[in-house]
């Protein structure tokens, strides 16, 4: 829910881009959280969406429910949400961030308290309420984040109070007037509604902004370098590409009621050019070869035969990026790939057949490619 989901989020995402920025010097405590980002998190970005599974759908609802070092605690706050007249709607696990949480309402104050357990942020709460103009007002134990708060909600944070000082503060400070009550069915639809609005005005930023990341790096108390900036936004562009391409291909393949060899056949030569595609995304996706995380890797000292060939083809991917910036600035993504496709340019235009298919407007403004290859001429291909 956005009342108490942005705050969770922010967590989330703050210990993500923390990780990053100390990874090279990594501690003992850090290592459950590299093998949850290398299960959950794709590069390193947490989910664009989640799913909310009751505790009571799991296998065995009790194993690995809370971890030991944080039963206590998440079971004393629920008691202290209870207190002060809240009463338990249900608790749910997030599969896709390793995390368990109890939801707990005050009906009467239109007031939803939440108790979450993380690997490695540990137990906070949320209370927080939602209004009928979409706007939400929440208010948490946890410390802030570092991360930018959207414009539609008001967070704030209170890392030394109790949870009745917090709920008091929400109840003195929020407005009262024009609030939603949502009921024990509706929470996961809403919940799950808005981390994706969340996360979608994320994605509408192009992900972790230098300023957020330099932020927490400097809350960490962290070296944070131009090169440690641009691996981190490149996770995240590359995270957004992938998930508007899938969401995309997915919108075409309805409308064009596509049977499941032909589904197939998309899933394996198929293209996504959508409207939020930078100049490395459109290389990337028209030269195989490029990937742009590969330009850093050969320093100009290195002599050997193989790395000055190397330096020779990332100038010429410079070039060409330089280029497509160029042409950004003129055009869209979706016309300046048509162009490459109908000027081809460098050696993989020589063996690579272009088919435009559809354009798509939902969920994101995009046109839908398919790259198939040239055959080879049979004799020639058993001579090589």
């Amino acid at each position: 829910m956005k009342i108490v989901g942005g705050v969770f989020l922010g967590m989330v995402l703050f210990v993500t881009l923390a990780y990053f920025l100390i990874r090279w010097k990594i501690r003992s405590w850090l290592k459950s959280l590299g093998d949850m980002i290398a299960d959950g998190m794709v590069g390193g970005v947490p989910p664009f969406r989640i799913k909310l599974t009751k505790r009571s759908s799991l296998d065995d609802p009790e194993d690995d429910w809370v971890q030991n070092e944080h039963l206590k605690q998440f079971d004393d706050f629920t008691e202290q949400f209870e207190s002060l007249g809240f009463s338990k709607l249900e608790d749910y696990v997030m599969e896709e961030i390793a995390t368990p949480m109890r939801v707990l309402l005050d009906s009467d104050q239109s007031t939803v308290g939440v108790v979450y357990s993380h690997p490695v942020i540990g137990v906070w709460c949320d209370v927080g309420r939602r209004y009928e103009d979409k706007t939400s007002w929440t208010f948490s134990t946890a410390k802030y984040h570092g991360m930018d708060i959207p414009p539609y909600t008001t967070q704030k944070f209170c890392p030394d109070e109790s949870i009745e000082q917090v709920v008091a503060r929400l109840r003195e400070e929020a407005p009262a007037t024009d609030m939603v009550t949502i009921t024990k069915d509706e929470f996961p639809s809403v919940f799950e509604k808005a981390y994706a609005r969340e996360m979608d005005w994320r994605i509408s930023r192009g992900g972790a902004t230098e300023e957020e990341i330099r932020r927490i790096a400097d809350m960490n108390g962290d070296e944070c370098t131009d090169d440690n900036i641009r691996q981190i936004q490149l996770q995240w562009r590359t995270a957004i590409h992938h998930f508007l391409s899938e969401r995309a291909l997915k919108h075409y393949r309805k409308e064009a009621d596509l049977n499941s060899f032909e589904w197939d056949h998309m899933q394996s030569f198929g293209v996504v050019v959508h409207e939020h595609m930078q100049a490395e995304q459109l290389l990337q996706a028209y030269d195989e070869e490029y990937y742009p995380d590969i330009q850093s890797e050969w320093d100009d000292d290195d002599d050997d035969e193989y790395a000055a060939e190397m330096r020779k083809q990332r100038a010429k991917w410079n070039q060409r990026l330089s280029e497509l910036q160029d042409a950004l600035s003129r055009g869209t993504p979706q016309e300046v790939f048509r162009s490459m496709v109908e000027l081809p340019n460098g050696s993989a235009a020589n063996s690579t057949k272009w088919e435009f298919k559809s354009s798509v407007k939902e969920p994101v403004a995009a046109d839908i490619w398919t790259r198939t290859y040239e055959e080879e001429d049979e004799d020639e291909g058993w001579d090589d």
